[in-house]
């Protein structure tokens, strides 16, 4: 069978079940493949034809007399039959179908003969035929570079970016593609995205391996409930991840939850403590939840791996700097800056008199006092000294606090430092809500991430830390 990439270069697409009401999933498949910016031929198919978002409408796929390579199935699951007929005379006649994503449920999922039998007719069709076939019941592709979007995923941000993701679930593609839409920014830029459903032909192994080879994927996230092949699958996924970092999110860890996403998907979950250590083993970054797993890719994404374990806490607020304390003292895996004296009174000159500083080694709380400069004249102060390995910053939004010109000051202030040769990663939690906004929205699109709070900042720093260990292990 060809590989993976029918389902992302196709020149033709036809979308079966298109739909000219906006409810349906065939009407929002449209109009994502047009806000993505398809522009190789797209065919809304419907036996009542008629016009759909400026498109003319065909009765059947073998009745569009242009080059098709793409069909989205969004009808429904009864309509097989009936689908295969038309793709069965089209290959007959032009013979140019190379794949199929069913984005329709109905099919094996349901564990009864009529789904299973729907399931085997498109599946053996495909196979037959030498056509990539992805689902059923699977929400699709986007290739943001490719200009595709086969998913039905309302509001998208196709901003490119680096981050490629892997799903058994949907509904969490859906969650986190949704979420990225609306970070502050706009928009979090990714390149790939798959959601394999059924896994009738392409399951999550090959899809794996297939966004992980793409070289405009700097970082791989991965939702798993689980794989009867799960050796294979650890192994796919460590070989993606001595090149680059593979951050899983691996549900079913309670017998309960294995038991969920055995009903879900009919995946066999297995030993969670097998996968555990699979992962450690291999350097795969495992991420407890959805949040962890979104602040990790887009950290891997964005910043500089730490070349060392030497952390500043650099906050303006007291309580937060100790939530940082005690999340990086939990690990093991770092210890404070011992910043010379020579930073120590850079601090001083820099900040407000009442500002605690070192007190204990790798913190200083600059207090509420500091305004727009202090922040960023510290920040650059503690960044120049070669000790400090990573910054976790911490600033809380008041009123007297000019937290967007702090945000074009440490843009501009980190962009000059990289041209000198010191590049090291920042974490900033700018707390909270609809008050920062504007600031995370500058430094988002500069392409600083920013996180919700000082113990997600913690969590995508222990991540990178233990990967870049990793990396050095493997030298």
């Amino acid at each position: 069978m060809p590989d993976m990439r029918a389902f992302f270069d196709a020149k033709g697409c036809a979308v079966i079940g298109a739909s000219a009401n906006p409810t349906k999933a065939g009407r929002q498949i449209l109009a994502n493949m047009i806000a993505a910016g398809y522009d190789r031929g797209l065919f809304p198919v419907n036996a009542s034809g008629g016009e759909i978002l400026g498109l003319p409408v065909y009765a059947s796929v073998d009745a569009i007399d242009a080059p098709v390579e793409l069909v989205i199935i969004a009808a429904p699951a009864a309509a097989t039959p009936d689908i295969v007929a038309q793709m069965k005379r089209r290959m007959d006649e032009r013979g140019d179908l190379r794949a199929v994503v069913c984005a329709a449920a109905g099919f094996a999922e349901l564990k009864n003969a009529e789904g299973e039998g729907h399931q085997a007719l498109l599946a053996g069709f495909c196979k037959e035929n030498g056509i990539r076939l992805l689902g059923p019941n699977c929400v699709g592709v986007i290739d943001v570079n490719n200009k595709i979007d086969t998913t039905f995923i309302a509001g998208t941000a196709h901003v490119p970016g680096g981050i490629s993701f892997v799903s058994q679930s949907g509904a969490v593609g859906a969650w986190l593609l949704m979420s990225w839409a609306s970070m502050p920014a706009g928009g979090v830029g990714f390149n790939k995205f798959i959601t394999v459903g059924n896994m009738a032909d392409a399951d999550i192994i090959e899809s794996l391996a297939h966004a992980g080879a793409d070289e405009a994927t700097r970082a791989l996230g991965v939702y798993i409930e689980g794989s009867p092949e799960s050796r294979r699958l650890v192994e796919t996924a460590a070989a993606v991840a001595r090149k680059k970092p593979v951050v899983v999110l691996k549900v079913g860890r309670t017998d309960e939850g294995a038991q969920a996403a055995s009903s879900h998907t009919g995946s066999l979950a297995g030993s969670d403590a097998l996968y555990e250590g699979a992962f450690n083993q291999y350097g795969i970054v495992r991420a407890r939840n959805v949040e962890e797993l979104s602040d990790t890719l887009r950290a891997f994404d964005a910043l500089p791996l730490p070349k060392g374990d030497g952390v500043f806490i650099l906050t303006q607020a007291g309580g937060p700097g100790i939530i940082c304390v005690d999340e990086l003292s939990s690990t093991n895996l770092f210890k404070p800056s011992l910043v010379s004296d020579a930073t120590k009174q850079a601090l001083k000159e820099c900040l407000p008199p009442i500002a605690s500083i070192c007190h204990p080694e790798g913190h200083a709380d600059i207090t509420a006092a500091a305004g727009a400069e202090h922040h960023v004249r510290s920040l650059e102060a503690v960044l120049r000294d070669p000790s400090v390995h990573a910054v976790l910053f911490i600033t809380v939004a008041t009123l007297f606090l000019d937290l967007a010109g702090m945000a074009r000051g440490m843009v501009e202030m980190i962009e000059r430092l990289r041209k000198e040769g010191i590049d090291k990663p920042v974490f900033p939690a700018i707390l909270a809500g609809n008050w920062t906004q504007e600031s995370r929205g500058i430094l988002e699109k500069a392409g600083h991430p920013s996180f919700e709070s000082p113990d997600r900042a913690v969590r995508a720093l222990v991540a990178m830390r233990r990967y870049s260990l990793f990396r050095e292990r493997s030298r």
